[in-house]
């Protein structure tokens, strides 16, 4: 893989002025990076050949940037950076191919029984459950590492550059319920109310972060405000729609999962386990809500793209390009299994999620060097095969 700090460049688009033209032309482009935790590596991937397409010293060529979950650390870090798109990547190719379980929970063997002992004690024994742990990781490791390399202040004076047209943060509240998308940017940009989701301007600091990427029951909730907050991709039934709230005209998405996946299934030989069916959860969690808005998106457009009637009024198309893995990331990270710590994979084990059928479930904590860089690396690739179709919609 190349080196974080060369990123090549092959400035491929039209070259008569091709900053002026990225800046007039995807002023409201929208850059969807939806959660999937360590997954979100493959995002990198995915960016890393976009910043060869852009020539360097760029700003972002998505001046919206959406986020939910693993997916909002790097639109923070994307934010950060975006007068300098290239720099912005660079970043996140160092983080993320070097990202090891300890950066992001404590995963050590002391640590680990003693959280999982509290939290089973203090949840399904005689103690009481609002004085244990409110969750089976602490992420704390996380909150630190963010606060080295996150920079709000840098983001806010993007906002006023108008270097950065708005950027948001999907997360859950357990006390109301509703999905609650913090968003800041440009002043025109008014909050909305759906049901169950809304949009709130905010100047948001590492807890809107650390609230967004919090997986219900492995890492645990913040406090923003009066209410407490978990991952955003629960009852996220509409990830796109916070893009169309800022602005969005146009929108590259990012997805992690397969379009769709080859051949048929083994029969089962026993009942699904713990693992398989903790996999499938949060398969679901951070996956299926974004396909199935895709194909209301697809939907839509279509309806609009047929109808001859001036009465659609404020209703438009809107052009989308999405890019999913070729390959099945969870097969990737069965891979690199035995590279976790053994303290993990005893008290993966212990939890009843085996390595045989816990995938899935393996995949969105797979926190490790080379399992990251083989994500960033198949990222690239998929990316590289459209490279075509990149340049024709950063272009347009």
């Amino acid at each position: 893989m190349a080196d974080a700090d060369s990123l090549p460049t092959a400035n491929s688009l039209p070259s008569d002025n091709i900053e002026q033209r990225l800046h007039e032309k995807n002023r409201r482009s929208a850059l969807l990076l939806s959660g999937g935790g360590a997954r979100a590596a493959y995002q990198v991937g995915v960016l890393k050949a976009i910043a060869e397409i852009v020539p360097q010293g760029s700003h972002n060529p998505f001046p919206i940037i959406c986020g939910t979950s693993a997916g909002s650390i790097n639109t923070v870090a994307l934010a950060s950076n975006a007068s300098n798109f290239h720099l912005g990547v660079k970043r996140l190719i160092g983080v993320w191919s070097n990202f090891e379980l300890h950066h992001v929970f404590y995963s050590d063997a002391k640590n680990l029984l003693k959280r999982i002992s509290y939290w089973a004690w203090s949840q399904l024994g005689p103690g009481a459950w609002q004085k244990g742990p409110s969750s089976l990781l602490d992420n704390q490791p996380l909150r630190e590492l963010l606060n080295r390399y996150i920079d709000f202040d840098k983001i806010d004076k993007s906002i006023e550059a108008g270097e950065l047209h708005a950027y948001c943060l999907t997360a859950c509240s357990y006390t109301s319920g509703e999905s609650t998308t913090f968003f800041d940017g440009a002043p025109e940009i008014k909050d909305w109310i759906r049901t169950h989701r809304e949009g709130v301007r905010e100047k948001m600091r590492i807890d809107h972060l650390m609230a967004s990427s919090a997986i219900p029951v492995i890492f645990p909730s913040v406090k923003i405000g009066h209410e407490h907050f978990g991952d955003g991709s629960m009852r996220q039934i509409s990830p796109i729609s916070p893009a169309l709230h800022l602005g969005a005209e146009k929108i590259m998405i990012i997805g992690l999962r397969m379009e769709r996946e080859l051949g048929l299934p083994e029969p089962p030989k026993h009942r699904p386990s713990l693992g398989q069916i903790s996999g499938y959860v949060l398969d679901t969690l951070f996956l299926n809500s974004l396909q199935s808005d895709i194909e209301r998106m697809e939907r839509m457009n279509r309806t609009l793209k047929e109808s001859h009637s001036d009465n659609s009024e404020q209703l438009k198309v809107v052009e989308y390009f999405v890019i999913n893995p070729s390959q099945d990331i969870a097969n990737i990270a069965m891979k690199h299994f035995l590279e976790l710590p053994k303290s993990f994979r005893i008290a993966l084990k212990f939890l009843g999620m085996a390595k045989a059928n816990s995938r899935r479930f393996i995949s969105y904590l797979m926190f490790t060097k080379t399992f990251c860089q083989e994500l960033i690396d198949l990222g690239y690739k998929d990316a590289h095969a459209q490279h075509a179709e990149i340049i024709e919609f950063l272009a347009k």
